[in-house]
């Protein structure tokens, strides 16, 4: 009995409560519709771009805080006749937020520092778009998740001022932006293109940055060419500064400011955090018209882990190219459709030297695997020709594998019966001295059954890369090894090109 007091009160407090938030909502909600509509209105007919902005109803949550607009319909000046409708358009707003867009309010919501997130999320259901003659498409949603923005920023926006965009970006954020399901087509001069995108999405976006970015299960089609991706995938990208993304968009990278770019662009690429983590392609291809203007490729990426210390990661897997892109420039492969190549590489900071290691191999010709540590003048890589050509090699090491390289090389200069000679002649020519005997020994058992070389540097002294091809020093400096292959080089000239 002692207990039925106690929850007497409580369940009539509750009860108050209740009526009190119903109350509330059947008073405010209708107002801040009205409100909203008219907010709409105004705010839609001050965008010049704008024509013409409506929608059927506005509904407003007091419990949710949310806004609901059904029916948007929007028809914009410029491009003349684009037009845009949303079936659903739902934005979840902050009480605080709400307030700053009531001047009277604004001086107590608005904080005079720091950032405000002006909206919770914003979903759209059933978004489609047109511009006749021209494109047509939709989207199955769009939902923007946590928008944030600088307060002093909001103040301009709110007066009807417009702050620096890139100022404005960066100090900017955002939680995330999915999209799904996107369709459309267009109509071109020679016909029409297509696209579909199964998914977007990305997550935190501030600082001038982006943390990660995915995009998934795109196609795209005109009347003769279709490609694909599966994923292009994104981890830490890191815009320019300010000042450098300020000239970029308004000039672009041209003649007259190349001299102010460029060293803004190698700051960027060299600066202590990477300008991207990661970047990923996976399953792309693209078909031509005619079979030889295919290729595809079912994996890229690259880990930039760290620029001090350098360390950083590259994959390529099964990159197939035609093979008239190569014939096209003169180079004869004969029985051959599609060039097929993966590598892999890994560059890393060591001892104060940057240790390189990795392979690469095509099939038909070879396989080539190195390991090698060079230094840099000044110690900081900065991506400039001059710096390569005035690097140190320390200790360096090379082993290839061949499958048919060689013979395809000679197959572009010579007959069978003269390839065995003419290279016996070149190595004596161009590898004079005793210093060099055992060099164009090996080389010459390479030419005649190529199989496997090897290449090691006799020291770890440091060389600068130009001394590395001098043929005074080359014997002394590289200590060279090779297995003989199973096929003589004319046999196999032969059965590349039986008819020579």
């Amino acid at each position: 009995m002692k207990y039925k007091k106690p929850l007497l009160v409580t369940a009539v407090v509750l009860g108050a409560l209740a009526l009190l938030v119903v109350g509330a909502s059947l008073v405010v909600e209708p107002i801040v519709e009205r409100k909203a509509e008219r907010m709409l209105a105004s705010y839609t007919a001050r965008i010049r771009a704008i024509e013409r902005c409506a929608f059927s109803r506005v509904e407003f949550s007091l419990l949710s805080r949310s806004l609901t607009l059904h029916d948007v319909l929007i028809i914009y000046r410029s491009p003349k006749g684009l037009r845009k409708s949303i079936d659903r358009l739902e934005i979840g707003v902050p009480l605080r937020a709400a307030a700053c867009a009531v001047p009277a309010l604004r001086p107590y919501a608005l904080p005079s520092s720091g950032s405000l997130t002006v909206c919770n999320g914003i979903v759209a259901d059933g978004v489609s778009f047109s511009l006749p003659g021209m494109l047509a498409g939709s989207l199955k949603q769009a939902a923007v998740s946590g928008i944030a923005i600088d307060a002093a920023h909001l103040r301009a926006l709110l007066e009807g001022r417009r702050p620096d965009p890139v100022d404005l970006l960066e100090r900017a954020n955002l939680d995330g932006f999915d999209a799904r399901d996107l369709r459309a087509t267009a109509q071109t001069g020679s016909g029409s293109a297509s696209c579909t995108l199964g998914a977007f999405r990305m997550r935190g976006l501030h600082d001038l940055g982006v943390e990660e970015m995915r995009l998934e299960n795109l196609h795209a089609a005109t009347n003769k060419e279709r490609g694909s991706l599966a994923l292009f995938g994104m981890d830490g990208f890191r815009a320019p500064d300010a000042a450098t993304l300020r000239l970029l968009l308004s000039s672009g990278i041209n003649e007259r400011n190349l001299e102010h770019v460029l060293p803004m662009l190698q700051q960027w690429l060299t600066a202590a955090v990477p300008p991207v983590r990661a970047l990923a392609l996976e399953k792309a291809a693209f078909r031509g018209s005619r079979p030889q203007d295919s290729m595809s490729l079912e994996l890229m990426r690259l880990d930039w882990i760290s620029n001090r210390p350098r360390v950083m990661k590259t994959a390529v897997r099964d990159f197939v190219l035609p093979v008239q892109l190569v014939e096209s420039n003169g180079l004869h492969l004969p029985g051959l459709k599609e060039l097929r190549f993966s590598g892999e590489s890994d560059t890393r900071d060591e001892d104060g030297r940057i240790r390189e290691t990795g392979y690469l191999g095509f099939a038909q010709f070879g396989l080539l695997r190195y390991n090698a540590s060079y230094a840099v003048p000044g110690g900081a890589f900065n991506f400039s020709p001059m710096q390569l050509l005035s690097m140190n090699i320390y200790d360096a090491a090379f082993s290839f594998s061949d499958q048919g390289a060689l013979a395809y090389i000679a197959l572009n200069q010579h007959d069978p019966d003269m390839a065995g000679p003419y290279f016996n002649q070149a190595l004596d020519y161009s590898l004079p001295g005793a210093d060099n005997a055992s060099l164009r020994s090996a080389l010459k058992v390479f030419a005649d059954r190529p199989g496997s070389i090897d290449i090691v540097k006799t020291t770890n002294n440091p060389t600068p890369l130009l001394r590395c091809f001098d043929v005074a020093t080359l014997g002394r400096l590289w200590r060279v090894s090779a297995t003989p292959g199973k096929e003589s080089l004319y046999d196999q000239m032969r059965r590349l090109a039986p008819t020579r």
